[in-house]
């Protein structure tokens, strides 16, 4: 995601709130905040758990909801949320 201009530090912040209360969760193995090494501006957050319903249910409480609305607020339009699976 690309926080929109002015931004950057309010949305860091609740994706580092979110990143703890992720991995207060059941079932988070392990996550991360990352940016690339260029000047885009972009930040990205991983997180890997046990099995999809760990993550469902941890995507599906109401504080981790509250916060990605917020961080959506705060992001540039067409970011989207993705979760990929083991196959």
């Amino acid at each position: 995601m690309k926080p929109r201009r002015g931004e950057e530090a309010r949305c860091e912040e609740l994706l580092r709130k979110l990143d703890e209360a992720a991995a207060a969760h059941a079932g988070c193995q392990v996550h991360y905040l990352m940016r690339p090494h260029d000047d885009s501006g972009e930040i990205a957050r991983l997180a890997i758990y046990d099995s999809e319903e760990s993550a469902e249910r941890t995507a599906n409480d109401t504080h981790i909801m509250a916060l990605r609305s917020e961080i959506h607020l705060l992001v540039e339009p067409g970011h989207t949320e993705r979760a990929f699976f083991t196959i």
